[in-house]
This record gives structure tokens, sequence and C-alpha cells, in this order.
């Protein structure tokens, strides 16, 4: 009888152990799955059982801080851009300050860049590199000494410019990211250069799958 109980509990117990380890792989296969890109058909793709648009624009936010050429300061800037894909070419759209204080505080030492660039973008699920360059309408003022009032002056200006910046986000969510962007404007009066942290949001969600 003891024997017989003893069969039993071992039948009762390698049959519990495989039946456990095929629901912990099924778990894990079925993890592997929402965590699979599929492609579902040109421009678009499943990823965690979402369906997303590639190549689909998006919206930055950033805020850091450069070094201005001229006026040989740290100095505090931001920038919006939207980026815009047609094919492989993309077009950015954005607004860029650099100042000696805070943006939103009014300063003498202060510049302003409305560009329009022209990039390429690299994309993966956790990933999105991008480099953008092209024109700039640069304008605000700075400061220089003059030589007829011998003191320093602040000068208006506003002028062509060149604005190029490369930006790396690593993606919470495929649509939503985080990242480090490099960049450069450059013009006449005020050139600066600087690294900024950016909020990255994109247009890639279509539905649930």
């Amino acid at each position: 009888m003891i024997k017989k109980i003893w069969i039993l509990l071992s039948l009762s117990f390698l049959i519990s152990f495989t039946v456990f380890g095929q629901e912990k792989e099924k778990k894990k296969n079925t993890s592997e799955a929402a965590d699979t890109t599929i492609v579902l058909s040109k421009g678009r793709i499943v990823y965690k059982n979402r369906i997303y648009r590639q190549n689909a624009s998006y919206l930055t936010i950033a805020y850091g801080t450069g070094y201005g050429f001229e006026s040989k300061l740290i100095e505090q800037n931001m920038t919006l851009s939207y980026q815009q894909f047609i094919k492989k070419i993309g077009l950015q759209l954005g607004y860029h300050s650099s100042s000696d204080t805070k943006i939103w505080w009014r300063s003498y030492q202060k510049l302003n860049d409305l560009y329009l660039g022209i990039g390429k973008r690299w994309e993966s699920p956790r990933y999105n590199l991008s480099v953008f360059g092209g024109p700039s309408l640069a304008y605000g003022s700075y400061i220089a000494w003059n030589a007829e009032r011998q003191k320093d002056w602040a000068y208006g200006f506003l002028t062509g410019g060149f604005h190029a910046e490369a930006q790396a986000t690593y993606k919470i969510a495929y649509d939503i990211g985080i990242g480090l962007s490099l960049y450069g404007s450059v013009n006449r009066y005020y050139s600066v250069t600087g690294a900024q942290i950016h909020l990255f949001f994109s247009t890639a969600f279509v539905r649930n799958y």
C-alpha cells in the first residue's frame, strides 16, 4: 500500500513539474513573441501587440547648455523641432534659442533661430538616430564693446545662418523616447554649439493588434 502511494506521489510530482515547465515555456514564448517585430506590409509593423507606422514623423523638445564663440560664455539653450519624412528624406522645421541666462528670461545676449533642415534617420524598435542641416533665419541681440561710448553696448541683428543637429534617441516605447542632441548654429554675429537632452514623441502608433 505504501509502495503504491509513493508511486502515485512520484507520478503526481512528475506531471506537475512537466505542466509547470510547459506553462513557463509558454509564457516565455508569449513574451518573446510580444517583443518580436512582425512586418505586416510596407511601412507597417507589429511590435508588442501594437501596429506602428515606420518612418513616422516626430516632435522633439530639448534643453541643454552650449558655448558662444563670440561671447566666450557658457549658455543655456532650448529647441523645439518637428521632423517629417518622405521616403528616405527627412525635413526638419524648428526653433532654437541660446542665451547667457534662462531662455524664458529677457537678455541682451540672446540668439533665436528659425530653421529648415534636410536629413536622414536610422530607426529600430528601440533606437532612433538622425542628422539634419540647413539654412536658418537668425535674430536677437549681443553685447560688445562700443568704442565711441567706451562701454559694452547691446546690438540687435537679423541675418541668415546655418543650423545643424544630430539626435540619438532611446525609445521607452516605440513612439516615446529620451535622448541626446548635439547641434551647431552659425551666423555672422552669434555662433554657438551645444548639447541637449531631448524628449521624443512620434506619430507612429496606429492601433492595437
